[in-house]
């Protein structure tokens, strides 16, 4: 990761870390769809939510993991948002979600009993994770109309 992508990374994380809400967009058969989802974010830029399997987006995320995100940082002028298209899996790992988890109950408060009942296999939620494969920061606070959008690249 060059400099300057770090340094967009970390503002993104700074900037997108309290907002409350993302929009997940995904497709199944041709047929567009999106959702809003409440959301934590880590340093590399992977975004996670909870839902329920039964909910439209996961259950065409089940078929077709590919899905887009955008999120509204800064609404009035000047202007901050992000979208972004990549992948989507469901998180098993433990030690993961005890990582996860704790910021999302103490951001959301709510989910406090979840990772006691993922550890027993009981809870109805799911932990998903999207990672970037393409993010575009539109940031007219920070950055000329010519330098926006400003395009980062991420790699496995």
């Amino acid at each position: 990761m060059n400099v300057l992508h770090k340094d967009i990374t970390k503002r993104i994380y700074k900037d997108a870390k309290d907002v409350w809400l993302m929009q997940v967009a995904t497709s199944t058969d041709n047929q567009p769809w999106i959702a809003n989802v409440f959301f934590v974010l880590d340093t590399k830029m992977n975004f996670y939510w909870l839902s329920v399997p039964y909910r439209r987006h996961s259950r065409e995320l089940s078929h077709n993991n590919k899905a887009a995100i955008a999120v509204a940082i800064k609404t009035t002028k000047p202007v901050i948002g992000l979208q972004a298209e990549g992948t989507v899996e469901i998180v098993n790992d433990i030690v993961l979600i005890e990582k996860i988890l704790p910021e999302y109950s103490k951001k959301y408060k709510q989910g406090k009993e979840f990772i006691a009942l993922a550890k027993k296999g009981k809870n109805k939620h799911m932990v998903y994770k999207f990672t970037p494969e393409l993010l575009q920061l539109f940031d007219e606070a920070n950055y000329t109309s010519e330098q926006n959008p400003i395009t980062l690249f991420f790699e496995e």
